[in-house]
């Protein structure tokens, strides 16, 4: 029985234009989509995943309030793990040494029990 499709033998003509800029494109995206939660640094390790609601940046905080001023900012729709329940002054605490955000302005994710 013979094959239903060849393969082509990869030469160097094979990797110039747009075919190769195609196909390169198309892995490349692959490649995204699969490492997409690993780049990102959710871990789940809680159980609990949020989500950065709205279209502004939300501050990250040392303790649950603002007085310190922040140490670091989540872009919107940024996932990031959190510690189940532990809510103070409206502030959930973020996975992390000493990571504080407005817990209003965060959402658990799909599958989450926080």
């Amino acid at each position: 029985m013979a094959p239903k499709f060849k393969v082509p033998k990869l030469e160097a003509n094979s990797f110039k234009g747009w075919t190769f800029v195609l196909v390169a494109g198309v892995v490349l995206a692959v490649v995204a989509l699969f490492a997409q939660g690993s780049l990102s640094g959710v871990t789940n390790s809680t159980g609990c995943v949020m989500a950065v609601q709205g279209t502004a940046p939300l501050d990250v905080y040392r303790n649950p309030g603002t007085e310190l001023g922040p140490v670091e900012t989540l872009r919107p729709g940024q996932k990031v793990d959190a510690q189940r329940g532990a809510i103070q002054n409206g502030f959930r605490q973020l996975v992390g040494d000493q990571r504080w955000a407005i817990n209003e302005r965060l959402a658990a994710t799909s599958g989450s029990t926080c």
